[in-house]
């Protein structure tokens, strides 16, 4: 447990700095805690935090800090891996702010950007002029531009474009000061008369390390990864001097970089893959100095068995993970780039005819499609979270303190062999995917850390894994950087000359030790100390209403699933987090969610009564995105709803969460008079609003004026031969507020050749009051369900529904909150509209000449995906439709409603889905199967009407 008290010398560099910075100043309990992990192994509560909006600010944080006594910790996406971002210090995030691409020149291919960019965004302004930037990480959506400039981030295609340094061109930096520098090129000639702080940085350096010219050459390994120390090499060996590359993969410890300038390259016309799966696990890395001289190869990445294990285990990855060999111990991906798509498909193809005679005989497969390529590719890039989901007992981690060595390729299989006999020698085991080609492999250890003996064990492999570098010829660290897990062993991989070297280098920049101290330049801790699982860490979790069993039955043992790697906070792609990414908020991803409540149930906040996780999850949608987007199936949205019942229990039910949690009851009772319930609605409006919590910009759907079921009953129905039946799940939203869709859907199923019938009583499946953390009323009302819909699935029938959100309650929710057997069979007998049409082969819609764009529900695209649907309307003759990657509408069930929400609503359906609506042509159809999604649309789009999946099936004819 961290101790958290108000610190003196904190408090007076808070209101210091409130008087100075245009940005944000946080010294709270909350935001500190938020920042005191990234995702390393280590926890250290910094002394405040500043969210500075432009370079002015970070020149005057930082002079503040130095005024203070108080160092100075950059930080971007807090992604890094050992422990570079978090510390003793005053954290700078860029990431809210400082996160534009300020120009791109595309004749001199260059960009200059801000520290806080993430890559995928350049990526996307840069690829408007055929350009990219090279090095391309694992967390190319979420990662920032600042960080691969601290850490010398490399990637997949590294094999062509090296490290993140050989693409900086100068560097803006603020000094340990507050000074500030631009570090670029320079002749050596004319180093003696540089005027400025920039001439006397470089006369110091150079002063320093030409008389240890010889020294430096001999002691830095000769290895196409080697990121460990000071790129002092980099400073000898150009032709021009550049202190900027000085500053890549200083991990802030030299200096705060405020704008860049970095180096783009073409993107390359066509790719192909070629998937190599191998018997043996070590095989593979035999076959890799074979590969490497192959023409246009381009990258050749690696992933071992226990990845494709938790890809399998992971809705996501399941297709992807059958593309190889199911026998398959390890697998290498091949990709060929070239100018052609024939060029490139021949060298594939060529290449894989050949592949069986490499060492271990592999099988090929090759894949030319962009489609199936960027697939595979999401699944190496998924690969740490993938790890997380194979070890025996989720308390059992794959550790990453010796996971970034880099390696002559070359020796890799006997480096690795090695490898695993001073872990198997320590009593555990390993996985490990990462960088064939370039010798740098990400090896995770399987240790739990919660247990002294395993602190230990942890430290002396540390140890010798560090010894055995050295004796390769190897790097510590290949692009992940040193930080406080491997900076204690630089001394074994540089000697006392080289660190004495980087100490006094230190110095020239930084005198005062202000910079990022303790990682790189000693004095460094163990690399055992300040860990965020340790064997004194407790939490104290609740008794819970959903089952855990698959997290051993322990609610905090599922929070602390979350290791930090921050998928959730990218912006551009997916659903998850959607309001992060409208807020860029830390504490409004899920990683700040999971952080919230572990520090809750540790006792850093007051556990379950705590408003600070209320406050972070209040912004929760409760979208499901994470449970499948989050490599390691974080599901915030059961979370939010366990901690709001732990919550209600000890203030109370509030009116919002009475009135929203329980519509069912209410939308009931209005059916009697649906029309004297619209009426007092409209009459009454303002108080109602006031009353329930509702924002007064909404308006809330009105009732039928004839129920579904009332209409069911009614219809007619035309005799005929004896059909199959399905029960047609009818769902309160659209039951009670806009039957069409489900009108629509007993005609689509009609016509498919069923007899539709429904449940033999009004049910509701609690995904309301699952939102809202009634789970008691929750759990009453799927008991019900469960009693009513039970007999009819023993009897063979499927169960229909067209709501995503509420038929898939009953194959998630459900099933964990009544805890009753006869779940496992409801669940596999629930399917949606989409799902049910998609799995019958003769289904034939029929025709309709029509354009249309299809946004999906997020609990579809979470727990369903989207394949149902594209296959369901590739079937109508003459439609023409795109599925957006449009996220989350923004309205979420009641949220959009809910006062306080509407802004954060509102600009989630900004991202993406309203401008496509507001862009189709008038003729256009709008598909939504969310009802909640079909009211954010019209109430964004002016009343633009949009379509169930099933309206539209029953348009074709």
């Amino acid at each position: 447990m961290l101790v958290i008290q108000p610190d003196a010398k904190g408090a007076r560099l808070e209101r210091a700095l409130k008087d100075r910075i245009r940005g944000e100043v946080r010294f709270d309990a909350k935001s500190r805690l938020l920042y005191s992990t990234d995702a390393s192994l280590y926890q250290i509560l910094p002394v405040g935090v500043v969210i500075p909006r432009d370079a002015q600010d970070v020149a005057h944080a930082t002079r503040l800090a130095a005024e203070h006594g108080v160092p100075v910790l950059p930080r971007g996406g807090g992604t890094g891996l050992a422990g570079q971002t978090v510390g003793p210090a005053l954290v700078l995030d860029f990431g809210k702010y400082m996160n534009q691409v300020l120009s791109i020149d595309p004749d001199r291919r260059i960009a200059k950007v801000q520290p806080g960019l993430r890559l995928d965004r350049l990526n996307r302004a840069a690829g408007k002029h055929g350009l990219t930037f090279g090095p391309d990480p694992a967390t190319i959506r979420q990662c920032c531009l600042g960080g691969m400039i601290g850490n010398n981030s490399c990637g997949a295609r590294s094999l062509v474009y090296g490290k993140t340094g050989d693409h900086v061109h100068s560097l803006d930096c603020i000094l340990g000061d507050g000074a500030s520098a631009h570090f670029g090129a320079v002749d050596r000639n004319g180093i003696p008369t540089m005027a400025g702080v920039e001439g006397e940085l470089a006369r110091r350096v150079m002063a320093l390390l030409e008389p240890e010219r010889e020294r430096i050459i001999s002691r830095y390994p000769k290895v196409p990864r080697r990121v460990s120390g000071y790129n002092f090499d980099a400073m000898l060996e150009a032709p021009e001097l550049n202190l900027a590359h000085l500053i890549v993969g200083s991990e802030g410890t030299l200096a705060t970089v405020v704008e860049a300038q970095l180096n783009l390259v073409p993107v390359p016309a066509h790719r192909a893959l070629v998937l190599l799966s191998f018997r043996e696990r070590f095989t593979s890395m035999d076959a890799t100095p074979f590969i490497l001289p192959e023409p246009g190869l381009s990258a050749l990445e690696i992933v071992d068995s226990r990845v494709m294990q938790g890809a399998r285990e992971l809705f996501d990855f399941r297709a992807t993970a059958a593309l190889v060999a199911a026998d398959a111990m390890g697998v290498l991906f091949c990709e060929f780039s070239g100018q052609t798509a024939d060029e490139v498909s021949e060298r594939a193809h060529d290449f894989a005819r050949r592949a069986p005679s490499l060492p271990g005989n592999p099988v090929a497969g090759v894949f030319v499609s962009a489609t199936e390529q960027n697939a595979a590719w999401a699944l190496r890039q998924a690969a740490t979270g993938l790890l997380y989901r194979t070890t025996a007992h989720r308390d059992i981690k794959p550790q990453e303190f010796v996971e970034d060595t880099g390696i002559a390729p070359e020796k890799l299989g006997d480096y690795t062999r090695r490898f695993e006999e001073i872990v198997s020698r320590n009593g555990t085991s390993l996985g490990f995917f990462g960088h064939a080609g370039q010798g740098c492999l990400h090896i995770r250890v399987d240790l739990n850390l919660k247990r002294g003996e395993d602190v230990h064990r942890m430290q002396r492999i540390a140890g010798e894994v560090a010894e055995l570098v050295v004796e390769f010829g190897g790097s510590l660290s290949g692009e992940h950087g040193d930080g406080l897990a491997r900076s204690e062993f630089l001394p074994i991989m540089f000697g006392p000359e080289i660190m004495d070297l980087h100490r006094r280098v230190k110095h020239a920049f930084d005198p005062e030790d202000r910079m990022n101290p303790g990682k790189i330049v000693p004095p460094v801790q163990r690399m055992s100390e300040n860990l965020r699982f340790g064997d004194d860490y407790r939490a104290h979790p609740p008794q819970t209403w959903f089952d855990y069993t698959e997290d051993g039955g322990d609610f905090a043992i599922a929070v602390e699933k979350c290791n930090g790697m921050g998928v959730c906070r990218k912006l551009d792609a997916g659903t998850m987090c959607p309001s992060f990414m409208v807020t860029l908020e830390e504490q409004h991803s899920t990683r700040g969610r999971a952080n919230s409540l572990r520090e809750a149930m540790k006792g850093n906040l007051p556990g379950m009564r705590s408003h600070e996780v209320l406050e972070a999850l209040d912004l929760c949608l409760a979208c499901k995105a994470c449970k499948t987007e989050c490599p390691v199936g974080v599901d915030m949205a059961r979370y939010k709803a366990e901690f709001l019942a732990q919550h209600q229990r000890e203030h109370g039910v509030d009116r919002k969460a009475q009135f929203f949690g329980r519509i069912h009851d209410v939308a009931k009772a209005a059916s009697i008079a649906p029309g004297f319930a619209n009426f007092g609605n409209r009459m009454l409006s303002g108080a109602i609003k006031a009353a329930g919590g509702i924002d007064p910009r909404r308006e809330m759907p009105s009732f039928a004026p004839e129920p579904f079921r009332r209409w069911f009953r009614k219809r007619r129905v035309v005799p005929g031969y004896e059909k199959p039946t399905v029960i047609l799940f009818d769902d309160t939203f659209n039951g009670f507020f806009g039957p069409g869709p489900l009108q629509a859907a007993v005609t689509v199923l009609e016509r498919a050749g069923f007899t539709v019938k429904l449940p033999r009583k009004q049910v509701c499946c609690g995904r309301a009051a699952v939102s809202k953390g009634l789970l008691d009323h929750a759990r009453d009302l799927q008991t019900t369900l469960l009693d009513t819909l039970a007999p009819e699935v023993e009897a063979g029938a499927w169960i229909v529904g067209i709501e995503p959100s509420c038929i898939l309650t009953l194959r998630d929710e459900l099933p964990d909150l009544v805890r009753d057997g006869r779940t496992k069979a409801l669940a596999a007998a629930s399917v949606t509209l989409e799902e049910f049409l998609a799995s019958l082969p003769d289904y034939r819609p029929g025709r309709l000449e029509r354009r249309a764009i299809v946004h999906g529900h997020c609990h579809q695209k979470a727990l369903v995906g989207m394949e149902p649907t594209r296959q369901v309307l590739s079937k109508v003759e003459g439609l023409d439709f795109t599925i957006l990657d449009s996220g989350c509408c923004g309205m979420a069930g009641s949220f959009g409603y809910e006062q306080g929400h509407y802004e954060v609503s509102q600009a989630c359906g900004e991202r993406v889905l309203v401008p496509a609506v507001r862009e189709t042509k008038a003729d256009d159809l709008v598909v939504a199967p969310g009802f909640s999604c079909r009211h954010q649309i019209a109430d964004f789009c002016d009343n633009r009407h949009s379509l169930h999946t099933a309206e539209l099936l029953a348009m074709a004819r």
